[in-house]
């Protein structure tokens, strides 16, 4: 029998997840920057660089001039002996503290020179002729550039270390450009100085390139950068685990997620975490079960609003604080309770901050029941969120809304029966009709959506009520005075605000509705109703607020 089309998916998603893994730690990336470098060099030996090499010859430089003196400095700072025997040094320390692969590592990079000088003396390439000729860099033969054989190899070894150390995404980004930069200059200072030719330094750096994926390879990427990462890290550890529910589709960089949870974690004395992966048909429901199964203390929500929304709908009633590791586009929940973007900052927010018992809301509709924790809506909301596409948003984020809104820019009204709190009408105003004609009906949790604006002026996440927005424009001029309403967040012509602990929704025909963004089918009747407190939610500390209490209560304590 056949696999079902879905599971052949997921197999081949799940085979290239792997794949661009194992790519981006250096496995394999080594033969095929060897085999660019191969070509390039017989490209080089038959002179069909010749031409590039000569419209790009660098004009006569006076070698006792301030540029020329700047540029002799550059070149000896950079010379190939100090940067092997930094990096032979960096060996010997790192085989001292018992990092036995990034050592090796170390050493296997050393084998740039002796390959830079053995290929440079079979290709016999002269080099150009220079005003620095007397210069300690012009000794040996031209093809490939010893300066840039040394710098990419320090630099891309330097950098990929860098990643696995426990700093912002901001200064990885740095260090990335810092590394570029110094491959850059150390390859303008040699052709500035008519050292190299063109078609030289690229030869070095591509066999720079090389030299460096197959030490990395040889070492072990991933010991050496969980060991690398572990340094400084605290030897005692305290009876606490984290898990961390994660949807894999919205990292690009899976590894670097990996080093820095751990780094975190472990420097706050925890357990190794507990990593749970999503799957395509479950958003993190069955990984959320696993988790309290194993007696975890937090359970780290690390993906969209979709991903949040599951987790929350499973921890909610269990004591078990949840922490946020926003990563989608909307991330409506941490925005609203004010949880750092940053997946660093967040870490340490989840390690360290306090926990805040919110409400969660139950609806039940004709299919099925299940929770939210930000918004749901039917009609209009619910038809945009269908038609928002998943590789628009990851192009233009929030963007991609816009476009789905657009398509739906002449929304179809609907009547529905709206029963507050098991009561027709407004619980303030009795006399308000049940029954409206609307393209949108929201419901709110917490105030705020994505761009900033406010449509539940009165939500709190805690407040034990769920807010419900109506809006049924008749005419597409009537679209202005919706929005003014929105704005400020009061009723206007098209635009009512509502509140209720449970309400009911019942429409003729069936309608498409969403829970937190994501579409769920159509239905004839929703019914929300407020669990309060029901989720305990790690969140900065208010000083307006009574002090809650820590999150790390942990899930075995309870039950004994």
């Amino acid at each position: 029998m056949s696999a079902p089309p879905g599971t052949l998916i997921n197999r081949l998603s799940g085979v290239t997840r792997r794949l661009r893994r194992r790519w981006e730690l250096g496995y394999g990336a080594w033969i095929l920057g060897g085999l660019v470098f191969v070509t390039w060099t017989v490209l080089v030996r038959a002179g069909c660089t010749d031409r590039l090499d000569a419209a790009l010859t660098v004009p006569v430089l006076p070698p006792r001039s301030g540029r020329g003196q700047v540029l002799e400095a550059v070149s000896l700072l950079t010379h190939p002996l100090l940067i092997y025997t930094a990096i032979a040094v960096a060996a010997v320390v790192a085989y001292q503290q018992r990092m036995r692969r990034l050592a090796t590592a170390l050493v296997t990079s050393l084998l740039g020179l002796p390959l830079q000088v053995g290929i440079a003396t079979w290709i016999d390439h002269a080099r150009p002729s220079s005003a620095f000729a007397d210069s300690l860099s012009y000794r040996g033969f031209a093809y490939p550039a010893g300066h840039a054989v040394a710098m990419t190899v320090a630099a891309w070894v330097l950098v990929t270390l860098t990643r696995a150390r426990r700093r912002p995404t901001s200064q990885i980004r740095l260090w990335r450009v810092a590394g570029i930069l110094a491959v850059a200059v150390t390859c303008a200072s040699q052709w500035a100085m008519g050292l190299q030719s063109i078609s030289d330094l690229i030869g070095g750096v591509l066999l720079g390139a090389t030299v460096a994926n197959l030490a990395l390879s040889v070492g072990g990427t991933e010991e050496i950068l969980a060991s690398w990462a572990h340094i400084g890290l605290p030897s005692a550890t305290v009876d606490k685990r984290a898990a961390i529910v994660y949807n894999p589709t919205k990292f690009d960089d899976l590894s670097l997620l990996r080093r820095r949870v751990e780094s975190e974690v472990l420097a706050a004395g925890w357990q190794p975490t507990l990593w749970l992966e999503t799957a395509p048909d479950d958003a993190g429901h069955e990984q959320t079960r696993r988790a309290l199964a194993a007696g975890v203390d937090l359970v780290l929500a690390a993906g969209g609003d979709g991903t949040v929304r599951a987790v929350s709908s499973e921890l909610a009633g269990s004591g078990v604080p949840m922490a946020l590791l926003p990563t989608g586009t909307g991330n409506l929940l941490a925005r609203n309770l004010q949880v750092p973007l940053d997946t660093d900052a967040a870490l340490r927010l989840a390690l360290s901050g306090t926990a805040r018992a919110i409400d969660v809301v139950r609806c039940t509709w004709d299919g099925g029941t299940e929770r939210f924790v930000v918004m749901a809506g039917l009609g209009l909301d619910a038809r945009i969120m269908a038609d928002t596409s998943d590789d628009l948003k990851r192009v233009i984020r929030s963007g991609a809304y816009v476009v789905a809104a657009v398509q739906n820019a002449v929304p179809h009204p609907f009547a529905v029966d709206v029963a507050l709190d098991d009561a027709p009408g407004h619980a303030d105003a009795p006399g308000t009709p049940a029954e409206h004609r609307v393209v949108m009906a929201l419901l709110g949790n917490v105030g705020t959506i994505t761009g900033g604006m406010t449509i539940f002026p009165q939500a709190v996440p805690d407040d034990g009520r769920v807010d419900l927005l109506l809006t049924g424009p008749n005419r597409i001029t009537d679209w202005a005075k919706v929005g003014a309403g929105l704005l400020i967040g009061q009723d206007v012509d098209g635009v009512s605000h509502h509140q209720a602990r449970r309400l009911t929704l019942t429409t003729p025909e069936p309608v498409p509705f969403e829970l937190d963004g994501d579409p769920v089918g159509r239905t004839r009747r929703l019914v929300a109703e407020v669990e309060p407190g029901a989720l305990h939610v790690v969140v900065p500390p208010d000083p307006t607020r009574p002090s809650p209490r820590p999150a790390q209560v942990t899930h075995r304590d309870r039950h004994k």
